[in-house]
Protein backbone atom coordinates (compact mmCIF):
# COMPACT_ATOMS: atom_id res chain seq x y z
CA UNK A 1 0.00 0.00 0.00
CA UNK A 2 1.22 3.50 -0.78
CA UNK A 3 0.09 6.62 0.95
CA UNK A 4 -0.41 10.08 -0.47
CA UNK A 5 1.06 12.91 1.58
CA UNK A 6 1.23 16.67 1.36
CA UNK A 7 4.14 17.03 -1.02
CA UNK A 8 2.85 20.25 -2.55
CA UNK A 9 2.25 18.61 -5.92
CA UNK A 10 -1.53 18.90 -5.64
CA UNK A 11 -4.12 16.52 -4.23
CA UNK A 12 -5.46 14.14 -6.86
CA UNK A 13 -8.95 12.74 -7.15
CA UNK A 14 -11.79 12.74 -6.73
CA UNK A 15 -11.37 9.97 -4.19
CA UNK A 16 -13.39 6.77 -4.44
CA UNK A 17 -13.39 3.39 -2.74
CA UNK A 18 -10.51 1.16 -3.75
CA UNK A 19 -11.96 -1.75 -5.73
CA UNK A 20 -9.78 -4.36 -4.04
CA UNK A 21 -10.42 -3.06 -0.52
CA UNK A 22 -13.22 -0.57 0.05
CA UNK A 23 -11.82 0.32 3.47
CA UNK A 24 -9.41 2.61 1.61
CA UNK A 25 -9.76 5.46 -0.85
CA UNK A 26 -7.99 5.69 -4.18
CA UNK A 27 -7.68 8.51 -6.68
CA UNK A 28 -8.15 6.12 -9.60
CA UNK A 29 -4.45 5.33 -9.88
CA UNK A 30 -4.87 1.95 -8.22
CA UNK A 31 -2.95 2.93 -5.08
CA UNK A 32 -4.61 3.02 -1.68
CA UNK A 33 -4.72 6.46 -0.11
CA UNK A 34 -4.65 6.80 3.65
CA UNK A 35 -5.83 10.13 4.99
CA UNK A 36 -4.07 11.46 8.08
CA UNK A 37 -4.35 15.01 9.28
CA UNK A 38 -5.81 17.52 11.64
CA UNK A 39 -8.54 20.12 11.79
CA UNK A 40 -9.47 23.21 13.76
CA UNK A 41 -12.74 25.04 14.35
CA UNK A 42 -11.95 28.39 12.71
CA UNK A 43 -10.43 27.04 9.51
CA UNK A 44 -13.23 28.57 7.41
CA UNK A 45 -15.19 31.09 9.47
CA UNK A 46 -13.67 33.84 11.58
CA UNK A 47 -14.31 33.51 15.33
CA UNK A 48 -13.59 35.29 18.60
CA UNK A 49 -15.04 36.09 21.99
CA UNK A 50 -16.00 39.54 23.17
CA UNK A 51 -16.00 41.40 19.88
CA UNK A 52 -15.44 41.16 16.15
CA UNK A 53 -14.44 37.71 14.88
CA UNK A 54 -10.73 37.28 14.15
CA UNK A 55 -9.62 36.05 10.73
CA UNK A 56 -7.34 33.00 10.75
CA UNK A 57 -4.09 33.36 8.81
CA UNK A 58 -5.10 30.59 6.44
CA UNK A 59 -1.84 30.55 4.50
CA UNK A 60 0.06 30.04 7.76
CA UNK A 61 -2.37 27.25 8.65
CA UNK A 62 -1.83 25.50 5.31
CA UNK A 63 1.92 25.79 5.75
CA UNK A 64 1.53 24.35 9.25
CA UNK A 65 -0.38 21.36 7.85
CA UNK A 66 2.29 20.82 5.19
CA UNK A 67 5.12 21.12 7.68
CA UNK A 68 3.56 18.31 9.72
CA UNK A 69 2.93 16.15 6.66
CA UNK A 70 -0.87 16.28 6.85
CA UNK A 71 -2.89 15.42 3.77
CA UNK A 72 -6.44 16.17 4.96
CA UNK A 73 -8.31 18.75 7.02
CA UNK A 74 -11.87 19.94 7.58
CA UNK A 75 -13.18 23.30 6.43
CA UNK A 76 -15.43 23.79 9.44
CA UNK A 77 -18.87 25.38 9.30
CA UNK A 78 -20.52 26.73 12.47
CA UNK A 79 -24.25 27.45 12.19
CA UNK A 80 -24.75 29.97 15.00
CA UNK A 81 -23.65 33.60 14.52
CA UNK A 82 -23.44 33.70 18.32
CA UNK A 83 -22.46 30.44 20.02
CA UNK A 84 -23.12 30.47 23.76
CA UNK A 85 -21.38 28.45 26.47
CA UNK A 86 -18.79 26.87 24.21
CA UNK A 87 -16.00 25.26 26.21
CA UNK A 88 -13.15 27.18 24.57
CA UNK A 89 -11.53 30.16 26.30
CA UNK A 90 -12.33 28.81 29.73
CA UNK A 91 -15.90 27.55 29.37
CA UNK A 92 -19.24 29.35 29.46
CA UNK A 93 -18.00 31.76 26.82
CA UNK A 94 -19.94 33.47 24.02
CA UNK A 95 -18.32 33.30 20.60
CA UNK A 96 -19.15 35.40 17.54
CA UNK A 97 -18.69 33.97 14.04
CA UNK A 98 -18.77 35.16 10.45
CA UNK A 99 -19.33 34.87 7.45
CA UNK A 100 -22.61 33.12 6.64
CA UNK A 101 -24.11 31.92 3.38
CA UNK A 102 -26.96 34.45 3.17
CA UNK A 103 -27.06 38.21 3.00
CA UNK A 104 -28.10 40.06 6.15
CA UNK A 105 -30.41 42.62 4.54
CA UNK A 106 -32.95 43.25 7.27
CA UNK A 107 -35.70 43.05 4.64
CA UNK A 108 -36.90 45.60 2.12
CA UNK A 109 -36.87 48.36 4.72
CA UNK A 110 -33.58 47.18 6.20
CA UNK A 111 -35.00 47.42 9.69
CA UNK A 112 -35.67 43.81 10.77
CA UNK A 113 -33.10 42.83 13.36
CA UNK A 114 -32.12 39.27 14.30
CA UNK A 115 -31.72 38.20 17.92
CA UNK A 116 -27.95 38.82 17.78
CA UNK A 117 -28.58 42.51 17.08
CA UNK A 118 -27.57 42.42 13.41
CA UNK A 119 -29.84 42.69 10.33
CA UNK A 120 -32.01 39.63 9.73
CA UNK A 121 -31.01 37.15 7.02
CA UNK A 122 -32.66 36.94 3.61
CA UNK A 123 -32.58 33.20 2.93
CA UNK A 124 -33.24 33.74 -0.78
CA UNK A 125 -30.14 35.90 -1.30
CA UNK A 126 -26.73 34.25 -1.10
CA UNK A 127 -23.66 36.02 0.23
CA UNK A 128 -21.30 35.40 -2.68
CA UNK A 129 -18.25 36.30 -0.60
CA UNK A 130 -18.93 33.23 1.55
CA UNK A 131 -18.74 30.90 -1.44
CA UNK A 132 -15.74 32.72 -2.92
CA UNK A 133 -13.85 32.20 0.35
CA UNK A 134 -14.81 28.53 0.45
CA UNK A 135 -13.56 27.97 -3.08
CA UNK A 136 -10.33 29.88 -2.50
CA UNK A 137 -9.50 27.85 0.61
CA UNK A 138 -10.37 24.51 -0.98
CA UNK A 139 -8.20 25.43 -3.98
CA UNK A 140 -5.30 26.46 -1.76
CA UNK A 141 -5.49 23.13 0.05
CA UNK A 142 -5.60 21.25 -3.27
CA UNK A 143 -2.55 23.07 -4.58
CA UNK A 144 -0.68 22.01 -1.46
CA UNK A 145 -1.59 18.34 -1.65
CA UNK A 146 -4.28 18.45 1.06
CA UNK A 147 -7.79 17.01 0.85
CA UNK A 148 -10.63 19.26 2.05
CA UNK A 149 -13.54 17.77 3.97
CA UNK A 150 -16.23 20.39 3.43
CA UNK A 151 -18.62 20.55 6.36
CA UNK A 152 -22.08 21.79 5.34
CA UNK A 153 -23.84 22.14 8.73
CA UNK A 154 -22.97 21.84 12.42
CA UNK A 155 -25.50 19.94 14.50
CA UNK A 156 -23.57 20.20 17.76
CA UNK A 157 -24.21 23.93 17.86
CA UNK A 158 -27.95 23.23 17.84
CA UNK A 159 -27.78 20.73 20.69
CA UNK A 160 -25.27 22.48 22.92
CA UNK A 161 -24.72 26.18 22.16
CA UNK A 162 -28.08 27.79 21.41
CA UNK A 163 -29.25 30.83 23.35
CA UNK A 164 -31.82 33.59 23.05
CA UNK A 165 -29.46 35.87 21.13
CA UNK A 166 -27.78 33.32 18.85
CA UNK A 167 -29.10 34.87 15.61
CA UNK A 168 -29.60 31.42 14.05
CA UNK A 169 -30.73 32.03 10.44
CA UNK A 170 -33.53 29.42 10.49
CA UNK A 171 -35.23 30.64 13.69
CA UNK A 172 -38.34 32.80 13.76
CA UNK A 173 -37.49 36.49 13.47
CA UNK A 174 -33.90 35.94 12.40
CA UNK A 175 -34.82 35.85 8.71
CA UNK A 176 -37.13 37.97 6.57
CA UNK A 177 -38.68 34.93 4.88
CA UNK A 178 -40.95 33.68 7.67
CA UNK A 179 -38.93 30.51 8.15
CA UNK A 180 -39.18 29.16 11.71
CA UNK A 181 -37.43 26.06 13.02
CA UNK A 182 -39.40 25.91 16.26
CA UNK A 183 -36.19 26.24 18.25
CA UNK A 184 -33.67 23.68 19.43
CA UNK A 185 -32.75 21.14 16.77
CA UNK A 186 -35.82 21.62 14.58
CA UNK A 187 -33.77 22.36 11.48
CA UNK A 188 -32.33 18.82 11.53
CA UNK A 189 -34.92 16.72 13.37
CA UNK A 190 -37.71 16.83 10.78
CA UNK A 191 -39.01 13.60 9.25
CA UNK A 192 -40.03 15.00 5.86
CA UNK A 193 -39.07 17.82 3.53
CA UNK A 194 -40.30 21.26 4.57
CA UNK A 195 -39.55 24.95 4.11
CA UNK A 196 -36.25 24.62 5.97
CA UNK A 197 -34.98 21.72 3.86
CA UNK A 198 -35.90 23.73 0.75
CA UNK A 199 -33.51 26.47 1.91
CA UNK A 200 -30.86 23.96 2.99
CA UNK A 201 -31.08 22.10 -0.32
CA UNK A 202 -30.56 25.30 -2.32
CA UNK A 203 -27.51 26.09 -0.18
CA UNK A 204 -26.03 22.60 -0.67
CA UNK A 205 -26.51 22.84 -4.42
CA UNK A 206 -24.75 26.21 -4.42
CA UNK A 207 -21.83 24.68 -2.49
CA UNK A 208 -21.61 21.83 -5.01
CA UNK A 209 -21.75 24.27 -7.93
CA UNK A 210 -18.90 26.18 -6.29
CA UNK A 211 -16.58 23.22 -5.67
CA UNK A 212 -17.55 20.40 -8.02
CA UNK A 213 -14.55 20.76 -10.34
CA UNK A 214 -11.98 20.45 -7.51
CA UNK A 215 -10.50 16.95 -7.12
CA UNK A 216 -9.64 17.20 -3.40
CA UNK A 217 -13.16 17.64 -1.97
CA UNK A 218 -15.01 15.29 0.39
CA UNK A 219 -18.50 16.15 1.64
CA UNK A 220 -19.64 16.05 5.27
CA UNK A 221 -23.30 17.00 5.87
CA UNK A 222 -22.77 17.71 9.57
CA UNK A 223 -20.55 17.37 12.57
CA UNK A 224 -22.31 15.59 15.47
CA UNK A 225 -25.88 16.11 14.31
CA UNK A 226 -28.72 15.52 16.80
CA UNK A 227 -29.56 11.91 17.61
CA UNK A 228 -32.98 12.29 15.97
CA UNK A 229 -31.60 13.62 12.68
CA UNK A 230 -31.37 10.30 10.82
CA UNK A 231 -34.00 11.27 8.23
CA UNK A 232 -32.22 14.56 7.63
CA UNK A 233 -28.82 12.85 7.31
CA UNK A 234 -30.17 10.39 4.75
CA UNK A 235 -31.82 13.23 2.86
CA UNK A 236 -28.54 15.15 2.65
CA UNK A 237 -26.55 12.13 1.48
CA UNK A 238 -29.17 11.43 -1.22
CA UNK A 239 -29.32 15.08 -2.28
CA UNK A 240 -25.55 15.38 -2.69
CA UNK A 241 -25.31 12.11 -4.60
CA UNK A 242 -28.19 12.88 -6.99
CA UNK A 243 -27.09 16.45 -7.67
CA UNK A 244 -23.46 15.53 -8.32
CA UNK A 245 -24.52 12.66 -10.59
CA UNK A 246 -25.24 15.20 -13.30
CA UNK A 247 -21.93 17.01 -12.88
CA UNK A 248 -18.37 16.28 -14.07
CA UNK A 249 -17.05 15.00 -10.72
CA UNK A 250 -18.56 12.89 -7.94
CA UNK A 251 -16.97 13.21 -4.50
CA UNK A 252 -17.20 10.90 -1.48
CA UNK A 253 -19.93 11.69 1.05
CA UNK A 254 -19.40 11.23 4.76
CA UNK A 255 -21.59 10.53 7.78
CA UNK A 256 -20.11 11.69 11.08
CA UNK A 257 -21.19 10.31 14.43
CA UNK A 258 -24.35 11.70 15.91
CA UNK A 259 -24.36 13.85 19.02
CA UNK A 260 -22.05 12.62 21.77
CA UNK A 261 -24.96 11.21 23.80
CA UNK A 262 -25.35 8.52 21.13
CA UNK A 263 -22.91 5.64 21.58
CA UNK A 264 -24.06 3.52 18.63
CA UNK A 265 -22.48 3.85 15.18
CA UNK A 266 -24.96 1.53 13.44
CA UNK A 267 -26.68 4.41 11.60
CA UNK A 268 -23.36 5.33 10.03
CA UNK A 269 -22.53 1.86 8.79
CA UNK A 270 -26.08 1.22 7.56
CA UNK A 271 -26.21 4.51 5.66
CA UNK A 272 -25.56 5.15 1.99
CA UNK A 273 -22.51 7.29 2.78
CA UNK A 274 -19.06 6.52 1.38
CA UNK A 275 -17.06 7.23 4.55
CA UNK A 276 -17.84 7.51 8.23
CA UNK A 277 -16.41 9.20 11.33
CA UNK A 278 -17.58 6.93 14.16
CA UNK A 279 -17.95 7.39 17.89
CA UNK A 280 -15.88 4.28 18.67
CA UNK A 281 -12.40 5.25 19.84
CA UNK A 282 -10.91 2.45 17.76
CA UNK A 283 -12.85 1.93 14.55
CA UNK A 284 -13.74 -1.72 13.89
CA UNK A 285 -11.86 -3.83 11.40
CA UNK A 286 -15.15 -4.32 9.52
CA UNK A 287 -17.22 -1.26 8.61
CA UNK A 288 -19.92 -2.94 6.54
CA UNK A 289 -23.54 -2.17 7.36
CA UNK A 290 -26.67 -4.09 6.54
CA UNK A 291 -28.14 -3.56 3.08
CA UNK A 292 -25.39 -1.23 1.91
CA UNK A 293 -23.40 -1.84 -1.27
CA UNK A 294 -19.93 -1.80 0.25
CA UNK A 295 -17.93 -1.24 3.41
CA UNK A 296 -17.21 2.32 4.41
CA UNK A 297 -13.91 4.12 4.60
CA UNK A 298 -13.32 4.91 8.29
CA UNK A 299 -11.89 8.33 9.13
CA UNK A 300 -11.55 8.14 12.88
CA UNK A 301 -11.85 11.70 14.16
CA UNK A 302 -10.59 12.30 17.70
CA UNK A 303 -13.18 15.07 18.06
CA UNK A 304 -15.86 12.35 18.22
CA UNK A 305 -14.03 9.26 19.36
CA UNK A 306 -11.42 10.57 21.77
CA UNK A 307 -12.81 13.69 23.40
CA UNK A 308 -10.66 14.32 26.46
CA UNK A 309 -7.49 12.95 24.89
CA UNK A 310 -5.58 15.87 26.45
CA UNK A 311 -6.08 14.18 29.83
CA UNK A 312 -4.04 11.16 28.70
CA UNK A 313 -0.34 10.74 28.21
CA UNK A 314 1.38 11.33 24.89
CA UNK A 315 2.00 7.58 24.65
CA UNK A 316 -1.71 6.81 25.09
CA UNK A 317 -2.50 9.39 22.41
CA UNK A 318 -0.02 7.74 20.05
CA UNK A 319 -1.49 4.32 20.75
CA UNK A 320 -4.90 5.60 19.64
CA UNK A 321 -3.46 6.65 16.29
CA UNK A 322 -1.41 3.51 15.80
CA UNK A 323 -4.19 1.08 16.66
CA UNK A 324 -6.62 2.81 14.32
CA UNK A 325 -4.05 2.72 11.54
CA UNK A 326 -3.39 -1.01 12.01
CA UNK A 327 -7.17 -1.57 11.86
CA UNK A 328 -7.15 0.00 8.39
CA UNK A 329 -8.47 3.45 9.33
CA UNK A 330 -7.61 6.97 8.37
CA UNK A 331 -7.27 9.33 11.34
CA UNK A 332 -8.01 13.00 12.10
CA UNK A 333 -6.74 14.91 15.13
CA UNK A 334 -8.98 17.67 16.53
CA UNK A 335 -6.24 20.25 17.00
CA UNK A 336 -7.24 23.41 18.91
CA UNK A 337 -4.35 25.11 17.07
CA UNK A 338 -4.82 28.81 18.02
CA UNK A 339 -8.10 28.51 19.96
CA UNK A 340 -7.33 29.06 23.64
CA UNK A 341 -8.75 26.28 25.83
CA UNK A 342 -7.33 26.46 29.37
CA UNK A 343 -9.86 24.11 30.96
CA UNK A 344 -7.97 20.90 31.65
CA UNK A 345 -4.93 22.55 30.02
CA UNK A 346 -6.28 21.42 26.67
CA UNK A 347 -4.60 24.19 24.69
CA UNK A 348 -2.46 26.82 26.39
CA UNK A 349 -1.47 28.57 23.20
CA UNK A 350 0.43 31.83 23.28
CA UNK A 351 -0.87 35.39 23.78
CA UNK A 352 -4.64 34.76 23.62
CA UNK A 353 -6.80 37.77 22.73
CA UNK A 354 -10.56 37.21 22.75
CA UNK A 355 -9.95 33.47 22.75
CA UNK A 356 -7.60 33.41 19.75
CA UNK A 357 -3.82 32.98 20.14
CA UNK A 358 -0.83 34.18 18.16
CA UNK A 359 0.48 30.63 17.72
CA UNK A 360 -0.23 26.99 18.61
CA UNK A 361 0.53 25.25 21.89
CA UNK A 362 3.77 23.29 21.55
CA UNK A 363 2.46 20.59 23.91
CA UNK A 364 0.99 18.77 20.90
CA UNK A 365 4.34 18.72 19.11
CA UNK A 366 5.60 15.69 20.96
CA UNK A 367 8.50 14.42 18.88
CA UNK A 368 10.19 12.03 21.28
CA UNK A 369 8.87 8.82 19.77
CA UNK A 370 9.56 7.42 16.33
CA UNK A 371 8.04 4.07 15.52
CA UNK A 372 10.64 1.38 14.95
CA UNK A 373 8.91 0.35 11.73
CA UNK A 374 8.81 1.52 8.15
CA UNK A 375 6.15 4.03 9.27
CA UNK A 376 7.20 7.05 11.32
CA UNK A 377 5.06 9.38 13.40
CA UNK A 378 7.29 12.33 14.27
CA UNK A 379 4.64 14.37 16.13
CA UNK A 380 1.16 14.06 17.52
CA UNK A 381 0.22 16.43 14.72
CA UNK A 382 0.90 13.39 12.66
CA UNK A 383 1.61 11.94 9.26
CA UNK A 384 2.06 8.27 8.47
CA UNK A 385 4.77 7.96 5.85
CA UNK A 386 6.20 5.10 3.86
Amino acid sequence: MTVANSTGTGATGPLRALATNSRYFTDGSGKAILLSGSQTWNSFQDAATGGSPVALDFTAYVNFLKAHGHNVTILWKKDLPTACNWGAAGGGTTWNLTPFAWQRTGGSSGTQVASDGLPAFDLTTFNQAYFDRLRARAQQLQQNGIYAIVQLFDGLGLTDYRCSNDGYPFSNGNNVNGVADGGGTGSMSMSAANAITDIQDAYVRKIIDTLNDLPNVLWEPSEEAPDNSTWWQGHMVALIRSYEAGKPLQHPIGYASLNVSNTSDSNLYNSNADWVAPMARISPTSSCGSGTPQCKVNINDSDHSYFGMWNDSAQTNRSFIWENFTNGNSVLFMDPYVIYWPTGNRNLCSSPVNGVCSGPDSRWDNSETTWDTCWAMPTLRWIWRK
